[in-house]
């Protein structure tokens, strides 16, 4: 009886999962961007997970404030691993906590978005004033 119960939960979990109305998409090789590097100061030895519904090639757009394209800012300075045409806008922290953007977003405003939480997090705030000691 135990192991029936058990079997019950478990398939009403793997049904639930299976009949999401949203696609899935799996970031591979293709459309993820992921440095080596971490915040020394991270704790956690992870990177945080952007994921957008945007392309690789939309974040090739100058972030005209530092002189560096969006994509080079997020994952160099500010250490996101980049998940692209994503199902989501959000962006997970260190400790897990995500953030979701709106549906219809460019890549100045994820960028904007991303600036504006991380620079208010703990790590974060620090990562973001070394990155503006270095665009003086």
């Amino acid at each position: 009886m135990k192991y029936f119960i058990i079997t019950i939960f478990i398939s009403t979990i793997l049904m639930l999962n299976g009949c999401s109305d949203k696609l899935l998409v799996k970031c591979t090789i293709n459309n993820y961007m992921s440095k080596k590097s971490i915040n020394p100061e991270n704790y956690y030895q992870n990177r945080r997970e952007l994921k957008t519904t945007l392309s690789k090639s939309d974040f090739d757009v100058s972030y005209e404030e530092f002189e560096i394209n969006c994509k080079e800012l997020l994952s160099e300075h500010l250490f996101c691993n980049i998940c692209f045409n994503s199902n989501e806008n959000s962006l997970t922290s260190y400790d897990g906590r995500k953030f979701y953007f709106k549906e219809n977003i460019s890549s100045i405003e994820i960028t904007n978005k991303c600036i504006s939480l991380i620079s208010g997090m703990t790590m974060g705030s620090n990562e973001y004033a070394e990155f503006l000691k270095t665009q003086k």
